[in-house]
């Protein structure tokens, strides 16, 4: 299970022992206050619980449990071309407007956040 920290103190560093071994743990914060880290190693999870910083410079602010999330992808054998990718990206039910498709690469990433999958369709060449 993954375990968050958090902190109050920034960008916080500090060390725990782990099996006998130093580490040293990292929070970062983006806005300079609040500073997250998060692991699912056990056993560090226990050497930072047992640390004398534990409840005072930082603290457990949540536990999640880490579920496989299975993506579903929609398979699109008829489009053979990238005009025709277009022009069902802009159809029912996906309506998406011409600058959103507008060119090879748009149309790729519409289609991986949509999750399908033209398979007659060559991938563009990356530069």
């Amino acid at each position: 299970m993954m375990k968050i920290y958090q902190t109050q103190l920034g960008n916080l560093s500090t060390s725990v022992v782990v099996n006998g071994e130093p580490r040293r743990i990292h929070f970062f914060a983006r806005n300079g206050v609040n500073g997250f880290f998060s692991t699912d190693d056990e056993p560090l999870q226990q050497a930072l619980e047992r640390s004398r910083g534990y409840g005072k410079r930082f603290k457990l602010l949540e536990v999640a449990c880490q579920q496989p999330v299975e993506d579903t992808y929609t398979i699109v054998p008829n489009v053979r071309s990238w005009q025709g990718a277009r022009d069902f990206l802009r159809k029912e039910p996906y309506n998406l407007s011409d600058e959103e498709v507008s060119t090879p690469e748009l149309i790729e990433q519409a289609a991986e956040r949509l999750h399908l999958i033209f398979t007659h369709l060559k991938k563009g060449k990356k530069r």
